[in-house]
């Protein structure tokens, strides 16, 4: 590609990743007013300053748009596999990823709780993050493969990184609600017991 044609495709690549950054923020500021059920195509629009027509050019509709703002505002906690590292050090990193995120997911809890509802009642949405989810642990499995955790693992790998996920997530809301209670030091004792080849007491 030449130098001006891909000048042109960064300018035209820019202004349309600003342009969804600005309507997701004007969802971000609506949602957290009013929720997501109340939050409509229009609203955000006005809000961005822009017409409807600017989010039908980013988004397909209003899911796509409510899944971007989850995806700005809570992420999954993904700490890249390090080549070389021992299982057990992957465990520690992954932890302390863990633990450095509690303070912004506890910021996010409301509006994350907000989303949940949502989904929860509104099956094309539900269905789609089950999609987005069954593609994440699909790629966390094949990395712990790769590593070679699964002899480490107290379970198949694709069973673990939803037992993660799962735990994860709800020491997340717990600690947003209890913070005195589930602490750093709970969380890492939760990833811990899950990463041990203990056998359960029967």
């Amino acid at each position: 590609m030449c130098p001006a044609r891909q000048a042109a495709s960064e300018t035209r690549g820019s202004k349309r990743d600003r342009t969804r950054a600005l309507l997701v923020e004007a969802a971000v500021q609506l949602i957290s007013e009013q929720g997501y059920e109340r939050t409509s195509l229009e609203q955000v629009a006005s809000r961005a300053g822009m017409t409807r027509g600017a989010i039908y050019g980013n988004f397909k509709n209003r899911e796509d748009l409510f899944l971007a703002v989850v995806a700005t505002r809570w992420q999954p906690i993904l700490p890249p596999i390090r080549p070389g590292a021992s299982f057990a050090e992957q465990i520690q990193i992954l932890t302390e990823a863990v633990v450095a995120a509690m303070p912004a997911r506890r910021r996010a809890c409301i509006a994350a709780t907000s989303f949940q509802l949502y989904a929860l009642t509104h099956e094309t949405m539900r269905a789609r993050i089950e999609q987005a989810n069954t593609e994440i642990y699909r790629q966390m499995a094949e990395g712990l493969h790769k590593v070679g955790a699964g002899a480490e693992l107290p379970m198949a790998p694709e069973v673990f990184v939803k037992v993660a996920h799962a735990l994860i997530d709800g020491l997340m809301f717990l600690h947003a609600l209890t913070p005195g209670l589930i602490d750093a030091d709970v969380v890492r004792a939760a990833v811990l017991a899950i990463t041990s080849k203990a056998k359960p007491i029967p």
